[in-house]
């Protein structure tokens, strides 16, 4: 059959006319129908590609590229260009077809990237004209009668959800054009503010959700365009483009948050698999949901990283306390041993299933990390649940016993742990702490199988310094001046106050029965400690969270006391190192406990390194000789002790909290003979804390250990 063009017909090159003589006979005549203008004969071919073997519908992909080419996106619309729009209607949605069912990945590039210029106006055209607008989806779509809902967001979003997967070179449109970033940014808001899982105009053929399937694909296009290019020569747009493009940090977060909670609301939502194997449709769907909560979790990770302003926003609108709840919720489902082909499958293996786990764990890793406020960010975890959903998670292998498992991926989990508890000194976490354990009592973990080792260990690890935080917290006599007024030789107790109680707004520590007492604490001594144990760190002028450090020096006295002690022999090494190391320094060497790191390390320094503590400091000589002379224990080859600590993005060295308080506090309140009140609740709290170790050995200690049994 010729396709000689005549009269208006579409142009095609010798050897795209002579491709369509192997087409069927009926389709040829549609063809030639189509060519020579016939939009009903244009719908007619995007039928039949479902129908041909896929070796031969890609030769009527020229046919819908003449078919754009032809025409140009009107400037309005009318009864005189509704045809046009019908053609290119009929012509993208050929293309998009054509380009999902080739199981080549060129096809992508070939059919829709590289015809990117004349493509992209009309895709705008149907957003524009089609779809709700993004920011009130209750509105309804210009014209409608153009293209319904359904067929304008599949063509819209298609062809994106392919560039993303199968195109590199459309990968890098998507980083390096500001237009189609702004495209992006606005489906993306679009499909998070859409409700229910049907679009007018859906054909009910399938049993899932045109949207949730939408929402789910979309995290990576999201994901795309904020990331790295795999080619460094390559330029992209910063990452404050997509922000503008989206309506600014606020839209971004709440839509962002969002998808992760509907994108774990249909993964909890989908039907026990039959059978595991890769062919079943719920097995499949799983993985589309586990795949877009992945990327939606990197995405937080990028944008955290990148911009401060969503960091703080996102941890402000509870993102750590959405991470842990997705995990949490999802986690049943995906970390189940099937059978050995299953776990190993290169896409829906355990492996795989296993990483978007670790990348909520790295999210949650990255924004403590990074907070101004990072004390918050551990309560919100906490809170939350993430140490009762990590014991959940012992009950799968790593994969890292043999060569032929999976590895374990960038350990996230044990990371995490570790990091969580560099922050148990705090006042804020410990009660976190106590809660959680409160709630784990109620409902307690049944006995189960441990698989993974390494996670047992790290999370028997935590769990004991969880529990030392709880009771630094609660024991005596560290805080004996919670009972007793700290004014210089006051006997009154706290029950006794006639008047409101009076606390340091400095220390946080001291509390006085009357303002006479505060005054002369302050004429006392109570200044100079106040200094030394609270604002001897790198921002004396009230650094972010510094309310927390001194609400928390009597834990972090706890744990200083406790590391110390445990460690003695390797500060005694340490201590012989550094006076070989500095031997006109060795009279002048401090202990510095490094409580930023888990386990805590130390090292010892001669006192002119540390930047708190200059030479010139006029308070600085009196307080050195005082500690010499108030010393109640014999000498140790140092100084004194100094404490690093953190708050996420910011490091801190304290001097000695035990020494400063003891030194502050030391005979103003018991004589020999006589005992400090003790808290009405310090014995409800010790049977706490006896029952929280109990607890951590039920529940780590004491489970069915099957690590060496032979798993896959």
């Amino acid at each position: 059959m010729s396709f000689i063009p005549v009269g208006s017909s579409l142009r095609l090159s010798a050897d795209e006319t002579q491709a369509l003589k192997s087409l069927p006979v009926a389709t040829q005549i549609t063809t030639k129908k189509a060519l020579q203008g016939s939009t009903a004969d244009l719908a007619r071919l995007v039928d039949y590609i479902s129908t041909l073997n896929s070796s031969r519908f890609t030769c009527l992909a020229p046919v819908f590229h003449a078919a754009l080419d032809s025409i140009q996106v009107p400037n309005y619309i009318n009864p005189k260009t509704i045809p046009i729009i019908m053609s290119a209607k009929w012509a993208l949605i050929g293309l998009v077809k054509i380009s999902t069912v080739t199981p080549s990945d060129d096809a992508v590039t070939k059919y829709i990237v590289r015809k990117w210029d004349v493509s992209y106006p009309w895709m705008r055209f149907f957003a524009r004209n089609c779809l709700p607008p993004p920011y009130d989806v209750s509105v309804a779509p210009p014209r409608p009668d153009l293209c319904n809902v359904f067929d304008a967001a599949k063509l819209c979003i298609t062809p994106l959800s392919l560039i993303c997967t199968k195109s590199e070179e459309g990968r890098h449109l998507l980083r390096s054009s500001v237009s189609v970033q702004h495209f992006v940014a606005q489906l993306w808001v679009l499909i998070g503010n859409l409700r229910g899982d049907v679009l007018q105009g859906d054909p009910g053929t399938t049993t899932d959700g045109l949207i949730s399937m939408l929402r789910a694909s979309f995290a990576l296009t999201n994901h795309v365009c904020v990331s790295e290019s795999e080619d460094p020569n390559k330029i992209t747009l910063p990452l404050s483009s997509y922000i503008h493009a989206a309506g600014g940090v606020k839209p971004v977060v709440f839509t962002l948050l969002r998808y992760i909670r509907r994108i774990t609301r249909d993964a909890a939502a989908v039907e026990e698999p039959r059978s595991w194997t890769a062919g079943d449709w719920s097995v499949k769907q799983l993985h589309l949901y586990t795949v877009g909560l992945h990327y939606s979790f990197e995405f937080l990770q990028i944008i955290s990283r990148q911009d401060a302003s969503c960091r703080a926003q996102l941890i402000r609108q509870g993102s750590i306390r959405t991470v842990v709840f997705a995990i949490a919720r999802i986690l049943p489902r995906i970390l189940v041993q099937t059978n050995k082909e299953m776990d190993f499958h290169p896409q829906l293996g355990l492996a795989g299933r296993q990483n978007v786990m670790w990348s909520g764990y790295s999210y949650i890793a990255s924004a403590i990390r990074g907070a101004d406020d990072g004390v918050t960010a551990v309560c919100q975890a906490i809170d939350a649940g993430l140490l009762p959903t990590l014991n959940k998670a012992v009950v799968c292998p790593p994969h890292a016993n043999r060569r032929d498992h999976p590895s374990r991926g960038r350990m996230g989990d044990i990371e995490l742990l570790f990091l969580i508890a560099t922050f148990f000194m705090y006042h804020r976490v410990v009660e976190s702490l106590f809660r959680d354990f409160m709630r784990v009592q109620v409902t307690p973990f049944p006995e189960r199988e441990i698989r993974d080792e390494g996670l047992r260990v790290a999370l028997q690890l935590v769990l004991t310094s969880g529990a030392d935080a709880v009771q630094h917290r609660s024991v005596e006599p560290i805080n004996f001046h919670e009972y007793r007024c700290s004014g210089p030789g006051c006997p009154m107790c706290t029950s006794d106050f006639v008047s409101k109680k009076r606390r340091c707004s400095g220390c946080l520590v001291s509390i006085y029965c009357s303002e006479k007492c505060q005054r002369a604490a302050w004429r006392n001594g109570h200044k100079t400690w106040f200094l030394i144990s609270c604002f001897s760190i790198e921002s004396p002028s009230g650094p972010w969270g510094s309310r927390d450090i001194r609400k928390s020096l009597q834990v972090i006295a706890g744990f200083e006391t406790s590391e110390i002690s445990g460690m003695a022999k390797d500060i005694e090494t340490r201590v012989g190192e550094a006076q070989r190391q500095f031997p006109a320094f060795k009279d002048r060497l401090v202990l510095v406990l490094d409580m930023t790191v888990y386990p805590p390390e130390v090292r010892v320094l001669p006192v002119h390194k540390l930047k708190q503590f200059p030479g010139n400091d006029p308070i600085w000589p009196k307080i050195a000789d005082d500690i010499r002379a108030r010393s109640d224990s014999p000498p140790k080859g140092y100084m004194f002790p100094v404490v690093k600590v953190h708050l996420g993005n910011r490091k801190f060295t304290l001097f000695s909290p035990s020494t400063a308080l003891r030194m502050a506090f030391e005979g103003q309140y018991f004589s020999d003979d006589e005992e400090a009140d003790y808290s009405p609740d310090e014995d409800a709290m010790e049977k706490v804390i006896e029952m929280f170790r109990e607890h951590q050995d039920k529940t780590l200690l004491n489970a069915t250990d099957t690590s060496d049994d032979e798993c896959y």
